[in-house]
């Protein structure tokens, strides 16, 4: 990585992050191989300086050469971590000794609690398998409902809704009732 700004020395660049703690390495380990694909479709000339391409146009060819594969949001997120990664890179090349990765820490949800959000619903039971406790269920809605409401359902468990809108609907309470009736195992009495 001496001043060197071509895919090898970016590839490099995310192992040396995060064998130094620079990085969570499971972070380099994601920029790593989006960078290893995305920049992988760059002839020879273009790789020698990664610093220097149209991330926009080399993303739009990697889509008509590659996009079978990927979803639409699968290729956002791989631009963006492209994207991250050679702006990280840009800065360290520029001056090593000032260099702070730019990692944004999110906070950590449980690993009990779906990963719903308003814009994507998913099918609660998807995640949960026999051994998986029910009290940890929660449906999340929009942002001015941030209180978690708990519902006790036996002696041994609450089971918590968080993100119910503070103007809900009789129909929509029928709505999340109809959802939370067609969770019911019919084989429990």
């Amino acid at each position: 990585m001496d001043g060197q700004k071509s895919r090898e020395a970016l590839l490099d660049f995310l192992q040396y992050v995060a064998q130094k703690g620079l990085m969570a390495p499971a972070t380099a380990r994601a920029r790593k191989a989006a960078v290893g694909k995305v920049l992988g479709i760059l002839d020879e000339r273009e790789s020698r300086d990664v610093t220097s391409i149209d991330l926009d146009a080399v993303m739009q060819r990697f889509g008509h050469l590659q996009g079978k594969g990927y979803t639409p949001d699968s290729l956002v997120t791989y631009k963006s971590r492209v994207r991250s990664a050679l702006d990280d890179f840009a800065s360290y090349v520029k001056n090593p000794l000032a260099f702070k990765p730019n990692v944004q820490s999110r906070e950590r949800k449980s690993s009990a609690s779906p990963k719903t959000t308003a814009n994507s619903p998913k099918n609660i039971s998807e995640d949960l398998t026999p051994d998986t406790p029910r009290q940890s269920i929660s449906a999340v809605a929009g942002p001015m409902a941030s209180s978690i409401l708990p519902i006790p359902i036996r002696a041994d468990l609450t089971i918590y809704i968080q993100g119910l809108p503070f103007d809900l609907t009789a129909s929509e309470a029928k709505k999340i009732a109809s959802v939370v009736q067609a969770m019911a195992n019919p084989s429990v009495t």
